[in-house]
């Protein structure tokens, strides 16, 4: 999962000067294509004056959550917009494509899954 530590331009002049580097090694520490002394101390800077992290999440990435009613739901999000839901509180399922319904299932067994996701996909 690629992720970065986003901060403004006055923070990074202010760990440029701080830690005598150029700008090209703060951004490399902030967007962790360095792991060296420095730039862990460079990215633990950043993070106390303000910066906060960033994550890209893969296409395809499966969400577990559990809502203020106490429903526990799977979640699936695709790159063409798709989303398989499945409630594990009552079993039942949905396909959305752009937020619309595409189709229902009354009860979502374990092995039918993969065949769900190859639908969502194919949308």
């Amino acid at each position: 999962m690629a992720r970065k530590i986003q901060t403004t331009m006055e923070v990074k002049r202010t760990l440029m000067k701080v830690f005598g580097v150029t700008e090209r090694m703060v951004n490399r520490a902030l967007s962790f294509d360095s792991d060296s002394v420095l730039a862990r101390k460079i990215r633990h800077t950043a993070r106390m004056k303000g910066g906060w992290i960033e994550a890209s999440v893969p296409e395809e990435e499966i969400f577990y959550d559990v809502t203020e009613n106490g429903m526990r739901l799977m979640r699936q999000y695709f790159g063409n917009g798709a989303v398989l839901e499945a409630n594990m509180t009552t079993g039942t399922g949905v396909i959305l494509y752009k937020g619309c319904k595409k189709k229902d299932y009354s009860k979502v067994y374990l092995n039918e899954i993969p065949s769900m996701q190859e639908f969502a996909k194919a949308l």
